[in-house]
């Protein structure tokens, strides 16, 4: 296997051959031709190997000049991805599963370990420490506020963590969020001794053909809140400003006309709350690729708020640490020219067995801070109950000790 890592504008290329290091300033350049050219298939697959992993939010200063007044605290690279040139592809709505390789064949190495078991049982866990006490996170809204007042932003998306240390088996918690939390996007990524284990509700980019879409969610209300959520002014004029930013980000990167929107302010449910989505798709100019899609989109102004830019200085001066993956993206990119991006939210990150869970909420000038607060404790409920079922059964679990 072959792998990818960028951290602070160095590129690592790890291969069987040996270790290739060189600076870049075009690292969506350097991961294009880390993956090669595009090989078409005629499956009909999306995926058929490729490359595999994530980009941090902190990507973005590759793309954009921010200050830097945040400190990085967990030492995620900025970009990780190992390029597979095998696998089994498993469909979870019909069960079937099929080997796919380039290459070598190694159906008789890859086929025992179905049937393995692991051999740890729990996935115990510190006690979880959050990063901004409520009080102080509720005068970050209030700041935020003054700023939109002042007509810099219209929205800005303020986050919060909560930190502590992993000792076991990661899988347990990507079982109990599949159990718990069923998303779009279930993913566990294990690069080195960093795991990315989440169930992420929301499309950052796809890419199939020539075709690109975006699905942002904005628009967030407790399960059993629909006709609230749908008759909010603040939550609708929200949803349709970040809307309107999604489809300039497409039209970056689409023939004239092409992009449209397909899905407008549907209701999906999940195990805690609900989300308000849209889907816009448009047709990839001639000479654009899937790089250049997530180049146009990232991050997604569903993390950051608008205008982007102004919105992501703005965080830089109110979070006290840096985002790394949370907020980033989470995908692949195919031989065959497809990709698909999830937005890396309703994610447990792990660096060396420190770990921590983010979630963040949209101010805007109607914004009361109680309520933002109490969003992003919604959004984090489905991963602080997985973590209790990891640690043992529910509550009487040993899910939380000294490690």
């Amino acid at each position: 296997m072959r792998t990818l890592t960028l951290k602070d504008g160095e590129c690592v290329v790890k291969s069987p051959e040996g270790i290739v290091r060189e600076r870049t300033y075009d690292p969506l350049q350097a991961l294009r031709d880390f993956v090669g050219p595009v090989r078409r298939d005629g499956t009909g697959l999306s995926f058929v190997g490729g490359a595999v992993g994530y980009v941090s939010y902190d990507f973005v200063r590759y793309l954009e000049r921010l200050p830097k007044n945040t400190i990085d605290e967990h030492g995620f690279p900025d970009m990780e991805f190992g390029v597979y040139y095998d696998g089994l592809l498993f469909d979870v709505e019909d069960g079937r599963a099929c080997y796919y390789y380039i290459g070598r064949d190694r159906l008789d190495e890859v086929a025992p370990l179905l049937s393995r078991r692991p051999s740890q049982q729990f996935l115990y866990h510190t006690e979880l420490r959050p990063n901004i006490r409520k009080e102080d996170f509720m005068s970050m809204v209030e700041a935020a506020k003054d700023y939109i007042a002042a007509g810099d932003v219209f929205q800005v998306v303020l986050s919060r963590r909560y930190e502590f240390y992993v000792k076991g088996n990661v899988v347990l918690l990507y079982s109990a969020l599949r159990r718990l939390n069923p998303s779009p996007y279930m993913y566990i990524l294990k690069m080195g001794r960093r795991y990315l284990v989440g169930s992420s509700p929301e499309a950052l980019v796809r890419v199939h053909g020539n075709i690109v879409e975006t699905l942002p969610i904005a628009g967030t209300r407790p399960r059993g809140n629909e006709r609230e959520l749908l008759n909010d002014p603040k939550e609708l004029s929200e949803h349709m400003m970040l809307v309107d930013l999604a489809r300039n980000d497409l039209g970056r990167v689409s023939k004239f006309g092409s992009v449209r929107v397909l899905e407008l302010k549907s209701l999906h449910k999940y195990s805690h709350v609900l989300h308000m989505v849209s889907r816009i798709v448009g047709e990839l100019r001639e000479g654009y690729d899937c790089y250049d899609a997530l180049r146009a989109v990232f991050p997604a102004g569903t993390v950051t708020g608008a205008p982007k830019l102004r919105a992501m200085e703005i965080i830089e001066g109110l979070e006290p640490t840096r985002r790394g993956p949370y907020a980033g993206s989470v995908g692949y990119v195919s031989f065959n020219g497809n990709s698909d991006f999830a937005i890396a939210i309703r994610t447990m990150f792990v660096n060396d067995g420190r770990a921590f869970i983010q979630a963040g909420a949209g101010i805007v000038a109607e914004s009361k801070a109680e309520n933002e607060w109490k969003e992003t404790e919604y959004k984090l409920a489905p991963l602080v109950e997985a973590l209790k079922i990891s640690g043992g059964d529910g509550d009487e679990g040993p899910n939380s000790r000294q490690l």
